[in-house]
């Protein structure tokens, strides 16, 4: 009482009630203070049963059931059963009409045998791709040894005489030509995409939101010549409309035509002007004409790099229609070919080169050099993607800067290196391991599907026959109605075994094993059980929790944190003698007994002080009349005790009730009551 005295007057007030909440805690847990000391009421050690249980609360089930599900379309032809009944083993609960099953099998057997058919065209595929890449590596580390050598050579010679050429027209063409077709029969080739140079400006819109007049402009020949823009739609009031033409270097531009067969027809064109403003009155399709430009020079390198990359594009779309090495390999060696011919014979116009290619191409599928059920598109569509990309080429650039080129034979081993890095990096990509995985992944997903289908259908060929005696819960099935691959169906349950069905927490369930006594009890009566499954996994958890959605109202965050995820183990305990009071469906408290400890000692749980660092109990020295903190290891729990398993022995007396905030570990104190003496 100094300290109060002591203390300043504003803070006697909340000081006296402390005190007086004190007093009466004192009175509530049998402790008080006196002179002598803390009166304190003692508890004496003794040995007694430990029963540990986990309490729970679920729903009573048939302990026995079955729900009979369709799980895909069909038809049923009969339902024999309706709610209520009962039925004894091997009764016929319905039956279906297949004939839909059985064609849906036959396509999955079909998209099976596909798979494991490109599974296996993979695997050997991969292998001769392999081998292929290999060998096209070793030609291109030869070719760049013989590279290296004549470059090396080149760089020696100080003084290059150039040779004037005074053949005809005629002959240039013709030793030109010949060159190119002879480097280009060398090695395979493969078809690119056609590149397009129409360009779009950005859509006006008029006053009322809608367009009027279409500008369309497009360029010829459409490889390397020009760009055009300007193109675009225009509201009839917009006045001038301003087109462009822009050609490509060693290009000249000749005019704007209203088509390319206008052009071809030998007419005169619209305009000559690369940039040509008139007033807009209708729908206009115009086409800028490019000429080669006979003056301008046309390096042997800009040729190599622009046939090249034709070529390696055309290899590309081969592979891109094609699942099999050996087909890719037979179609470019015919595009190679083609090619090659064509530029003998002195023939420099893509088009027609074209046309000779795709002519090749189908009178191969048709006398069965190329096997067209190896190509994954209709073979009329693989041999336009061909045709389209090899008239992509410019065969004349090609063969002037070839004719151009002041050492030929480099020029060709160029030309060569380029075709075989292309089709080396085709088959790499052929033995892909990935493209083998892909398809084994694909006979897997197919294999599974077809094995559940049959599943099915055996199933529903057989009809639905009850696998137990039992009654009759549900039928959501009719005669002659269409069923869905969700619908429930019939479910079957057996009644005379009854279970209770819980949810074990991620703190019970490590508790529980199969076998352990448990008590079922019921608003009509309790009864004994014993847990009969535990599943392996559990279920109805979520990432987070109603708590969640109210934190985040009130701005609070991680709610759920603070409580388990509400995910939990099923349980089963099966009802030992059920009577007729006891119904499926009910609501039934559960308590599992979880473990017994016989004869132990045994400490109340009010006598034990829990800490961060451990239990604790105030024990008593009857010779100096003191307590002294001092720690035990516990075990077992139940609703009112612990198993002490070191810290103390029977016979030993502590504190019945200890206070929290003792300010000494031993002190002091007077006994007022002392059980068990």
């Amino acid at each position: 009482m100094a300290t109060v005295k002591k203390s300043k007057k504003k803070i006697i007030v909340p000081i006296s009630i402390i005190l007086v909440i004190a007093i009466v805690a004192g009175c509530i847990f049998g402790i008080t203070k006196s002179k002598s000391g803390e009166e304190v009421k003692l508890n004496t050690i003794s040995t007694g049963d430990i029963y540990e249980k986990v309490s729970l609360t679920g729903d009573v089930t048939a302990g026995t059931s079955k729900d009979y599900k369709v799980g895909t379309v069909a038809t049923v032809k009969s339902v024999n059963v309706k709610v209520g009944d009962q039925v004894k083993k091997g009764d016929v609960l319905a039956t279906f009409d297949t004939t839909s099953l059985d064609s849906q099998v036959s396509s999955l057997q079909t998209s099976y045998n596909d798979a494991l058919k490109n599974y296996n065209n993979a695997v050997k595929n991969q292998k001769t791709a392999n081998n292929k890449a290999s060998t096209y590596k070793k030609q291109i580390d030869a070719i760049d040894k013989k590279i290296a050598k004549l470059n090396k050579k080149i760089a020696k010679t100080t003084t290059t005489k150039k040779k004037t050429t005074t053949t005809t027209k005629t002959t240039t063409k013709a030793s030109t030509t010949n060159r190119v077709s002879q480097w280009l029969a060398t090695t395979t080739t493969k078809a690119a995409t056609t590149t397009t140079t129409t360009t779009t400006t950005t859509q006006p819109t008029t006053d009322d939101g809608s367009p009027k007049y279409t500008v369309a402009l497009s360029a010829y020949p459409t490889s390397v010549s020009g760009t055009v823009s300007g193109s675009g739609k225009y509201r009839k009031d917009i006045g001038n409309v301003t087109i462009k033409a822009t050609p490509s270097s060693g290009w000249l531009f000749l005019g704007w035509y209203s088509s390319r067969a206008a052009y071809l027809a030998g007419n005169s064109p619209l305009s000559n002007s690369q940039s040509w403003t008139f007033h807009l009155t209708s729908d206009v399709n115009y086409v800028a004409v490019f000429t080669e430009d006979p003056n301008a020079t046309t390096t042997a390198a800009a040729s190599i790099n622009d046939i090249s990359k034709a070529l390696v594009e055309i290899n590309k779309n081969i592979a891109s229609i094609t699942n099999d090495v050996k087909t890719l390999t037979t179609i470019s060696g015919i595009v190679a070919n083609s090619i090659s011919g064509a530029i003998a014979s002195g023939q420099l116009n893509s088009k027609t080169i074209a046309d000779l290619v795709g002519k090749d191409i189908q009178t191969a599928i048709t006398n069965g050099i190329v096997d067209s059920t190896k190509l994954i598109v209709e073979s009329g569509v693989a041999v336009d993607m061909i045709k389209a990309a090899v008239s992509s080429i410019d065969y004349r650039a090609l063969a002037k800067g070839v004719s151009d080129s002041d050492n030929a034979v480099l020029t060709g081993l160029e030309i060569q290196k380029a075709l075989l890095s292309a089709q080396y990096e085709v088959y790499k990509t052929q033995g892909d391991q990935s493209i083998v995985t892909a398809q084994k992944s694909a006979v897997t997903a197919t294999k599974k599907a077809l094995d559940a289908m049959k599943e099915q259908q055996t199933a529903l060929a057989n009809g639905w026959t009850a696998d137990f005696d039992g009654v009759i819960t549900k039928v959501d099935i009719s005669p002659d109605s269409q069923t869905t691959a969700l619908q429930a169906g019939i479910t079957l349950e057996n009644h005379d075994v009854l279970v209770a069905t819980v949810s074990l927490s991620e703190y019970d369930v490590h508790k529980v094993k199969l076998g352990m006594k448990a008590k079922v009890t019921t608003a009509y009566g309790e009864y004994e059980g014993e847990v009969a499954s535990i599943a392996p996994t559990a279920t109805g958890g979520s990432s987070s929790s109603i708590l969640d959605s109210v934190g985040s109202m009130a701005g609070v965050s991680g709610l759920s944190s603070l409580t388990n995820s509400g995910a939990g183990v099923e349980c089963t305990i099966e009802i030992k003698n059920p009577d007729e009071n006891i119904i499926a469906g009910f609501d039934a408290d559960v308590e599992i007994q979880t473990g017994q400890y016989l004869g132990v000692t045994v400490v109340p749980i009010e006598s034990i002080t829990l800490e961060k660092t451990g239990s604790y109990v105030y024990l008593y020295n009857d010779k100096d009349k003191t307590v002294t903190k001092t720690e035990i290891k516990t075990g077992a729990i139940s609703d009112t005790a612990y198993e002490v398993t070191s810290g103390l022995k029977p016979g030993d007396r502590i504190v019945a009730s200890p206070k929290t905030d003792y300010k000494e570990d031993t002190f002091k104190v007077k006994v007022v009551d002392s059980t068990n003496k």
